[in-house]
């Protein structure tokens, strides 16, 4: 599939200087590949480049006074492997070092408090793959999408109790629930194609039969119809935006869709 993702931030700095840390490019993967690509600020600035160890690639600006624009476009070919019809449990003690960190609690995953609610609503189905399915369509059918239901600091147990919140949330909250099962889960900040109104999107990886596979508990967007931005334990982690100095934000502007390929150019 190949989409064509991209976004608009504006902002008027209050104060002689503003700095801008966004994460808000292709994450580049095995499953993402760069088929275009351009980065604009207005006034034009020096931006920093940073790539992390999770393929996040992140960018760090000093804004002066005034207005000043980041504009964001980007062509991507995303292909990910399918997800197995079975995954058998893993042997936590065997899982390499680096994906141990995604079985542990973090800021809004508490996940140690939901060990004995996830073992008793998910812990009769012994594939793996169905397990973290099962999450899905539960947290899709027990909680109600409701924007503005959160003000940001919400956890998973909070949203565990008020049945209510946003993709940030349901992720949120199937992530407690696949780590409290011994599922290696993490945020994953993105575009998605097909989803309204558009906007960024925030959905979750399980790390299954040896890698990772993406999941969207929200509105069930179809995985190669998502281009991931941002990975972290959660979206504490994974912040798109971080702002150093006062500023006013204009409305953000997203767009995700799919685009014909070029003639000649095969898909893979």
């Amino acid at each position: 599939m190949i989409l064509e993702v991209g976004c608009t931030l504006g902002y008027q700095v209050m104060t002689p200087t503003a700095h801008f840390t966004f994460n808000v490019l292709v994450n580049t993967d095995a499953a993402q590949r760069l088929l275009a690509e351009e980065l604009v600020f207005a006034p034009e600035v020096t931006p920093e480049k940073i790539a992390t160890s999770k393929g996040n690639r992140v960018v760090r600006v000093e804004a002066p006074a005034g207005p000043f624009e980041l504009r964001y476009r980007a062509t991507v070919e995303v292909a990910r492997a399918p997800l197995p019809a079975e995954v058998r449990p893993d042997s936590p003690g065997r899982l390499p070092l680096s994906i141990l960190t995604y079985l542990l609690p973090s800021r809004y995953c508490e996940s140690d408090r939901f060990s004995p609610l996830a073992w008793e609503l998910f812990g009769r189905i012994e594939n793996r793959a169905e397990q973290v399915r099962e999450i899905c369509r539960w947290v899709d059918a027990n909680l109600e999408y409701k924007s503005g239901a959160t003000d940001g600091r919400t956890s998973a147990w909070d949203v565990w109790q008020h049945r209510q919140g946003v993709c940030r949330d349901y992720s949120h909250l199937a992530i407690a629930f696949c780590r409290a099962l011994s599922i290696p889960a993490r945020y994953v900040g993105a575009f998605a194609a097909t989803l309204e109104p558009m906007d960024f999107h925030a959905c979750f990886e399980a790390y299954l039969g040896g890698q990772w596979h993406l999941f969207d508990p929200t509105d069930g967007i179809a995985p190669e119809d998502i281009v991931v931005i941002a990975r972290g334990r959660d979206a504490a982690n994974a912040a798109l935006t971080t702002i150093f100095g006062r500023v006013q934000t204009s409305p953000v502007a997203v767009i995700c869709r799919r685009v014909a390929p070029a003639a000649g150019v095969a898909q893979g």
